[in-house]
């Protein structure tokens, strides 16, 4: 069934627990850098909410997280198919139920590892498609989906988020928001979100990959958009 729920075009009943988890699991593909278009990672495990869990087969969330996975968006037939899809990749899936106290009642965990990678992102579809990714990879963060956002883990020495703000500004492009989390003292290891008005080229997140003090960039395009 294809719904239009005022603005987005989905597969699915419901925008919250299609559209949005989609979406988020859309968000967790771009963190690996490693995969190219097709690729999936080896290994995913999702953890649910316990609200959601009770419900997540019979309104498609399985297939909407999946489908995010794989690179499919919320309108895409495609979506209905995609543990089938995922199956078909070797892409071992697991879904667990969870407790994230305090938090969303749509709020999941999506954990995985391709050949050289691996990461972790949690967060919830708010609604009307909606979402908001509130951790990954150790750091927090508060992030929309509504801006072009680039996830850079560094360094944590001196002059190292000045070359990186540096490099984006010479490019021309005006950064909106940007956070700077210390997230592992140890290691001397910080994760810089940045979130601009517009896209940044290949070549300037090919760049601000070569810097020396960035150990990671990822780029998170506008969610609600191809």
């Amino acid at each position: 069934m294809i719904l239009d729920v005022i603005g987005p075009v989905i597969i699915g009943p419901s925008s919250s627990h299609t559209a949005g988890m989609a979406r988020l699991g859309r968000a967790f593909r771009y963190l690996f850098n490693d995969l190219s278009e097709g690729d999936v990672p080896l290994k995913v495990e999702i953890y649910l909410n316990s609200p959601l869990f009770s419900t997540y087969r019979g309104h498609g969330t399985d297939r909407a997280l999946i489908g995010g996975v794989l690179g499919i968006y919320e309108w895409q037939e495609e979506l209905k198919s995609s543990i089938e899809i995922a199956r078909s990749k070797d892409m071992s899936v697991t879904f667990y139920e969870s407790s994230f106290e305090g938090k969303h009642p749509n709020t999941i965990m999506i954990s995985g590892v391709s050949k050289s990678e691996s990461h972790y992102l949690i967060g919830a579809s708010t609604g009307g498609a909606a979402v908001e990714i509130t951790e990954i990879d150790g750091a927090r963060v508060s992030i929309s989906g509504k801006y072009p956002t680039l996830i850079i883990k560094n360094l944590d020495t001196p002059g190292a988020l000045s070359k990186i703000v540096t490099t984006i500004s010479m490019k021309g492009i005006n950064i909106s928001n940007l956070v700077l989390v210390r997230t592992n003292r140890i290691r001397g290891e910080a994760v810089c979100i940045i979130e601009m008005d517009s896209e940044p080229s290949k070549d300037l997140v090919g760049f601000l990959r070569g810097l020396q003090d960035v150990l990671h960039v990822a780029y998170l395009p506008v969610l609600a958009i191809p």
